[in-house]
Formats: structure tokens, sequence, C-alpha cells
């Protein structure tokens, strides 16, 4: 049972064929433990190959599938608009707009400029930001159903386990740490109280921009 819920959080966070029966959260406690290395170890591995940084995030952003890219460029095009009701609307249009293109280029750019120390910053940085998503979760409230909402209704009883991989990622880095948590948790409050709520786009956001905030 462990074995295929595991194996569920694999299929769903990265691009790799673990054979998940489908879209379950049940093991969502493991997402900084299990799925994090999985995927930073991806941009390590190039890292350690090449030594070119850029690379290294391209694959480690492949890595994940681009699974949550779309979620920040929703949630960027959404922040664009004042009503709250319309701004939700917008998150469920599949066209991009401005603000959605810009935001997603802006990731990449600072995610290849990044100047890693080694190649664990890699893993770190996935680690972080995976906890984080994984403990802010736990205290959120979802606007609307959905994998979102499953999200975090698991996250509420299971967040705890965020707070290792929190540490460790604040003492292999403090200075990165720190200034990745403020980044994240002002952008993330921003979003959440202008749509009310969240959501797996909103989400999906705080993984990208969490991960580009403490590599960076």
């Amino acid at each position: 049972m462990r074995g295929g819920c595991l194996r569920d959080l694999l299929s769903f966070f990265t691009a790799f064929p673990f054979g998940g029966r489908g879209l379950g959260f049940e093991c969502v406690w493991a997402l900084p433990y299990i799925a994090a290395p999985v995927v930073g170890g991806a941009g390590a591995l190039v890292y350690v190959l090449t030594g070119d940084a850029r690379l290294a995030y391209l694959a480690l952003l492949l890595a994940t599938g681009l699974n949550h890219v779309d979620g920040l460029a929703d949630v960027a095009d959404a922040l664009m608009v004042r009503d709250k009701e319309r701004a939700r609307a917008v998150l469920e249009d599949p066209r991009k707009g401005a603000a959605a293109i810009f935001a997603v280029v802006a990731a990449v750019v600072l995610g290849m400029s990044a100047r890693p120390g080694s190649w664990l910053d890699y893993i770190a940085a996935e680690v972080f930001s995976k906890s984080l998503t994984l403990a802010v979760a736990g205290f959120s409230r979802p606007f609307k159903p959905g994998l979102g909402a499953e999200f975090t209704k698991r996250a509420r009883r299971q967040w705890p386990a965020a707070l290792p991989a929190l540490a460790a990622a604040a003492f292999f880095s403090p200075e990165r740490f720190s200034a990745a948590l403020v980044a994240s948790l002002l952008f993330y409050a921003a979003a959440y109280r202008h749509l009310g709520g969240t959501n797996g786009d909103l989400l999906g956001a705080l993984l990208e921009v969490s991960r580009v905030a403490y590599l960076y």
C-alpha cells in the first residue's frame, strides 16, 4: 500500500514513469523526502557532468514535467485582475496573457542565472520548495474543489513532516533560506489574499517561485 502511495506521489510530481495508480496525495508527507531528491537530483547530475548551471536548471525543470509552470502562468495573469471572481475565472482560462509570459520567462531566466556553490544546491532548493509548499498548504483554505483541495486536505494532517526538511534547508544555506522564505511567503500571501484562498495553480506557482528564490 505504502509503495503504491509513494509511486502515485512521484508520478504526479516528476516526469519519470514510476507507474503510479492515479492522482493521490495520501503520502504527501514524503514530498520533500522522496520527490525532491528525484527532481533535484536531475539538476545536480547535469551540473556535475557539465558544470553548466543553465543546463542543470533546465534538467531540473524538465524533471518536474513542467507540471507547475502552468500554475505560475495562470496566477500571474490572475494577479493582473482586480476583481476576485474575475481573477478566479482567469485561472481556468487556457489562454495566456502578457503577465503569464513574463512570469514564466522571468522564472526561467532567474533559475538559469543562478550560481550554485555545488551540485547540492539543486537538491536543497527542491527540498526547500516542496517542504515549504507542504507546510503552507496545511494552513490554507481552498476556494474550489480539485487537486489543490485534495492536497490541502492531506497536508492539514501531514504538514509537520515538512519541518525537518525546512530545518535542513535552513542549515545548508541560512542566507538563501532566509531570503527565499521571505520572498516566497510574500508572494503566496499576496496571491492567496487576492484570490480569497488557494488552489492547485497557486500551490504549483509557489513550488516554482520558492525553488527559484532559493537557487538565485
